[in-house]
């Protein structure tokens, strides 16, 4: 006979304590199963013990089933390193405890195979800079949680790592294409400063009057002009010091 509140440790029980009187209070985001005459159900509140009741509380908040960095090859044999988590709920305490001795267990495989499935048959180019379609890996850890009363509603893609030696050269390919567009601009810069620079030319070979002007204006502070008779011909600098 067990004691009232004790806690059950037979691995064929699970964690079940006995309650003396009635059975125990929910706890917040919990469910109260109650197991009688080999038979689970969930209490819909408290009701009075009997004698060899055993209860659990199920915990029916929103969790994530972490899954464990996955090393997968590629559809080319080389390997990715994909890191997941599952947002999962259990909506049916009582096929989450007596369907499956470890129901989280299930859905991780489910998830681990679907996406060892999906990376071999994608090329190692298709995890570069683009989004991966989970939709497989979700639809099989949804059908396997449906199985032992957990819902999946989604899974979250942590961390993609690509081979070293790959990640290297994109590295470089990416710092030479940087370097490249630099260098071009420097070019078209300096075509646009070389054309603007004949066009001016132009306009002052054409204009003889103005390239005049642009040359007194050019003359550096303090520098003096002489004009003769003859119109302006030229232009003497000299140190007004002397």
């Amino acid at each position: 006979m067990h004691q009232a509140g004790q806690l059950i440790n037979d691995p064929s029980q699970g964690l079940w304590r006995t309650s003396a009187l009635r059975s125990p209070v929910a706890r917040v985001g919990h469910a109260v199963l109650r197991q009688r005459a080999g038979e689970i159900s969930r209490m819909k509140g408290r009701e009075f013990s009997r004698p060899g009741d055993l209860y659990a509380q199920v915990d029916l908040r929103r969790r994530l089933i972490q899954m464990h960095p996955q090393q997968i090859p590629t559809a080319d044999a080389l390997t990715v390193t994909i890191t997941l988590a599952l947002t999962a709920v259990t909506q049916d305490p009582v096929a989450f405890v007596s369907d499956s001795q470890g129901p989280d267990e299930e859905i991780y495989l489910a998830a681990q195979i679907a996406l060892r499935e999906l990376v071999n048959t994608m090329p190692l180019e298709a995890f570069v800079g683009t989004r991966i379609d989970l939709a497989p890996v979700l639809e099989a850890a949804r059908v396997a949680g449906s199985a032992v009363g957990v819902e999946i509603s989604s899974v979250l893609l942590k961390d993609v790592s690509l081979p070293r030696e790959y990640s290297a050269a994109l590295q470089e390919a990416q710092v030479t294409k940087v370097n490249s567009e630099i260098e071009l601009e420097k070019a078209r810069n300096e075509v646009k400063t070389t054309r603007a620079r004949l066009a001016t030319a132009k306009v002052l070979e054409q204009n003889p009057i103005l390239a005049k002007i642009r040359m007194l204006e050019a003359l550096p502070p303090g520098s003096t002009i002489e004009v003769r008779e003859s119109g302006v011909r030229g232009s003497e600098l000299r140190d007004e010091d002397r």
